[in-house]
């Protein structure tokens, strides 16, 4: 049996990646220690991993073992029971996954009993000498609930102690503060036979005259194996700021790939300005690798590419494409496929196995072989079949993999003669494209050998599986998998998992997620459209992802916000696709129905000008003048509220006031102060008028106990209080708001309100307790790199400086302020003009044009984290001197 490997070494987890607890147990005899374990474990924020399906008749191993790899921590709880032992399986599913869980750290429990089963009493006294185990009887699922809480708690101390390096070990070159932590996929295997390709790459892109390196090859060929292991080797030397992986698999509009570079750097595509020029802002003067795969999709791309590289000397790319880019400076790398060994046929003499060992098409056939069969090694009986097949399959690493993993029913001998059999047959009749070249028909028609091994139902789920563009779920695929409970997804699923068709990623998130590989996509999609089924398919997926969108909103306005962001973030790629389709499919319900709940979203990532356009073309189609109220309605907030992010305050009324009408009607009471507030900063130049409609706002969100909305109208109330001269009225409003946004715990409201805290008591007069706001805010506009929030911190920080009587420091402030707002295409906001215009004057007089303009030109140089960084030093009130 494979033993699962731990999790990589320690470290500290994101919020949307807790650490995540397996527990294994008997179900019916434990279902209330299971329950007080789930709490225990919750209690901590921690992630529980109960995989009940596992406890079926014929459980699907291959997601039990994904679940398993997926878990940080193995919890075993006994009592009386051994459990079920299935046909032909020699221990128990309860045996199994302790036998599984590897080197994880495992905590035991054991509930006192006057009788156990033989053979769950002889597996605890094996579990006894474990000494990766702690062990311990309990007597009640209330004091098992406190015993694993405490040694949870423990646990992860020790974790943390052990695994944080003495500040003088520690790598002496971190990345970049404000891009997202550099973190490449981690293959589940090892590459194999690639070592003189990836040495000869690596030095490729070690030479100073080479920036562009593509590596080029058929599908299946290994391009994105090699350049991962290429990736990994650059990022280990530590010689660079960072090493970013991009999959653009998922990309069909070579418009996005800038954009989907931008996400895997954690660059937010903020404002007008094209995501591009923030690329650029962000990556200039660094040293950089990255690395884009699948890039034959997105060509038109390609001349973008050039644009950042000319523009930023220190980054270097490494793609894998099935065709050159031709831009000046690439150097192509040809991917052939791995040397098979010597012969034209069937070996009958004696073989030499240390000769055969050495092909690398024949190391990587085993060593796939041995991942599903651990005890299948090279032998003089099976050689000769061995490498007949990899000379058969022309060494193409994925029809090896194919291959190898029937090896789990088969013999080789029996794989070779029904492979070359169908192989045979397909090659003679052309399968496939008859222009395409041999090792491409070759692989074509291993992928339709290995096809029609599976059983109807698993052929089903493969081909409407091919409809998710990105990485989906268990859940995912049960609700697109399956029409109408036709069949069993779990099952099927897991059969896939073993024909290697698809893969398990459990690198992401609180769960394992699946994906195939593009080749096997794109053949899974050509299945899909003869049986005639894509279109039922696809509208699943929009149905499945609609209902995800309706369950995200609320969660994203509550306190686990920034988990259920990262969820978004995981799901984005087929909420775009499907977007898209709903737009190209005349379909302006779903549009609306994918996008309007998750307005929180797109707001804290950026992303309002991008989901302002898909609002103006679902205005525009045949479906929208068809649309339920409530879907019309969701309609005009978005058109509406998108305008005033834009600064098109006049040109959003009509919109929200058509919205206050309809909700009357519709008896929407949480829509209806959405639709008050945004009516209230569309009329901010109406003073009496703007404070009535977010007063009753404001009402109106307090009594349906919407916290986020209040948080939101609160502060907008405060700003009309501040313009209106009325600053303690201000500080009153967006304290209360700050109360409420810090028990939902939402960073990107927090930052904004301590802003505005900060001019409040600026204009109060307190400079002190300005700085105070402005130093809070300055913290989580570094955490969340959110280029126009920090720009009105910048300003509040130059304020301050200029009160000091430090107006160079204030240009600075102000100069790297407005390079923030021309990065991302904004304007400061109507409201805040004249005092940022006011300022500018006095601090420009205090200095003069010309050491205002080197100032603010310094300041536009600085990057936003380092201005930051800066702002809080450089106002920071001298130390009294003693006297």
């Amino acid at each position: 049996m494979t033993e699962v490997s731990a999790a990589a070494g320690p470290g500290i987890s994101t919020p949307d990646r807790r650490v995540r607890v397996f527990v294994s147990s008997t179900l019916q005899e434990l279902a209330e220690e299971r329950q007080a374990a789930r709490a225990a474990i919750s209690r901590l924020r921690l992630t529980p991993v109960m995989f009940e399906l596992g406890a079926r008749p014929h459980p699907p191993r291959e997601l039990y073992r994904a679940y398993l790899a997926q878990s940080d921590v193995f919890v075993g709880i006994y009592w009386q029971r051994y459990g079920w032992l299935a046909p032909g399986e020699s221990v128990s599913g309860l045996e199994d996954e302790y036998l599984l869980s590897g080197d994880r750290p495992k905590l035991i429990y054991v509930k006192s009993a006057a009788d156990r089963e033989p053979r769950l009493a002889d597996l605890l006294t094996r579990v006894q000498d474990d000494d990766r185990a702690a062990y311990k009887p309990f007597d009640s699922a209330e004091e098992l609930g406190n015993l694993l809480a405490d040694d949870l708690a423990v646990l992860l101390t020790e974790v943390f102690t052990a695994g944080w390096p003495p500040a003088g070990e520690r790598p002496a070159r971190e990345a970049p503060q404000d891009l997202r932590p550099p973190r490449l996929p981690v293959p589940p295997t090892a590459i194999v036979g690639r070592e003189d390709e990836a040495g000869a790459v690596a030095a490729l892109l070690h030479d100073p005259g080479i920036r562009l390196v593509t590596l080029v090859g058929p599908g299946g060929i290994g391009k994105t194996r090699l350049a991962l292991e290429v990736a990994r080797s650059a990022a280990a030397a530590g010689d660079l700021d960072g090493v970013w992986f991009v999959d653009l698999a998922p990309v069909s509009d070579p418009a996005l790939v800038p954009e989907a570079i931008a996400a895997a750097l954690g660059v937010r595509p903020e404002g007008s300005r094209p995501v591009l020029d923030l690329l650029v802002d962000r990556l200039q003067g660094r040293r950089v690798l990255l690395v884009l795969d699948n890039f034959e999709q997105v060509l038109p791309a390609a001349p973008q590419l050039a644009s950042l590289l000319a523009a930023c000397p220190g980054v270097n790319l490494l793609v894998t494409s099935r065709t050159v880019l031709r831009l000046r400076g690439e150097q192509e790398v040809s991917l052939a496929a791995l040397p098979t060994p010597p012969g034209d046929g069937p070996v009958d003499g004696p073989v030499d196995l240390a000769a055969l060992g050495r092909s690398a098409a024949v190391r990587l056939f085993v060593a796939r072989a041995a991942a599903v069969r651990p005890a299948f090694e090279l032998t003089s009986t099976n050689a000769a079949a061995v490498a007949e097949l990899c000379r058969r399959l022309d060494g193409i690493p994925l029809a090896l993999e194919l291959a190898a993993a029937q090896l789990r029913l088969l013999t080789p001998a029996v794989l070779l003669r029904r492979l070359g059999e169908r192989l045979d047959r397909q090659l003679d009749l052309a399968a496939g494209p008859v222009d395409l070249p041999s090792r491409q028909r070759t692989l074509r028609a291993t992928v339709d050998w290995s096809y029609s091994l599976l059983g109807e139902a698993e052929k089903a789920l493969l081909a409407r599986l091919s409809v998710f563009a990105g990485a989906w779920t268990l859940e995912g695929a049960e609700a697109v998998g399956a029409a109408e409970g036709d069949l069993d997804v779990l099952d099927g699923l897991s059969s896939l998992v073993a024909h290697s068709l698809v893969s398990v990623d459990t690198g992401v998130g609180d769960e394992p997620r699946f994906r195939m590989l593009d080749t096997l996509r794109a053949y899974a999609g050509e299945r899909l459209v003869e049986r005639g089924e894509r279109e039922a398919s696809v509208r699943r997926l929009s149905d499945y992802l609609r209902r995800f969108a309706a369950e995200a909103g609320p969660q994203l306005a509550g306190p686990d916000n920034r988990a259920w962001a990262a969820r978004v973030d995981r799901e984005l790629d087929d909420l775009r696709s499907m977007i898209r389709w709903a737009v190209a499919s005349d379909d302006a319900e779903a549009a609306i129905r994918l996008t309007a709940p998750l307005f929180t979203y797109w707001w804290s990532r950026g992303q309002l000008a991008s989901m302002r356009a898909v609002a103006e073309e679902v205005s525009v189609l045949p479906s929208a003048s068809r649309l339920p109220s409530d879907a019309a309605a969701l309609l005009l907030w978005a058109r509406g509220m998108f305008r005033i992010s834009a600064g098109e305050v006049a040109e959003s009324e009509p919109f929200l006031q058509r919205l206050v009408d309809l909700t009357a009607e519709l008896g929407d009471s949480d829509l209806r102060a959405h639709a008050l507030a945004g009516l209230g900063l569309a009329t901010i130049d109406r003073r009496d008028r703007a404070r009535e409609l977010m007063d009753e706002a404001i009402e109106t969100f307090r009594r349906v106990g919407d916290r986020w909305g209040l948080a939101f109208a609160l502060s907008a109330r405060g700003q009309l209080a501040l313009q209106s001269g009325d600053p303690a009225a201000a500080t009153a409003l967006h304290t209360e708001a700050l109360a409420v946004i810090n028990a939902i715990d939402n960073d990107h409201l927090r930052a904004q309100v301590d802003d505005l805290l900060g001019l409040d008591a600026m204009a109060a007069g307190d400079l002190a307790g300005a700085r105070s706001r402005f130093a809070d805010a300055a913290e989580v506009h570094s955490r969340l790199l959110d280029q126009e929030g920090s720009g009105y911190c910048l300003d509040g920080f130059a304020g301050i400086a200029f009160a000091q009587g430090r107006p160079e420091v204030a240009a600075r402030l102000m100069g790297a302020a407005a390079h923030a707002r021309e990065v991302v295409g904004v304007a400061v906001w109507p409201a805040m003009q004249p005092l940022a215009e006011a300022l500018a004057a006095a601090v420009r007089g205090a200095l003069g044009d010309s050491a205002y303009a080197r100032a603010t030109g310094e300041g536009a140089a600085m990057r936003i984290t380092d201005a930051l960084s800066y702002a809080r030093q450089a106002t920071a009130p001298e130390p009294e001197k003693d006297s």
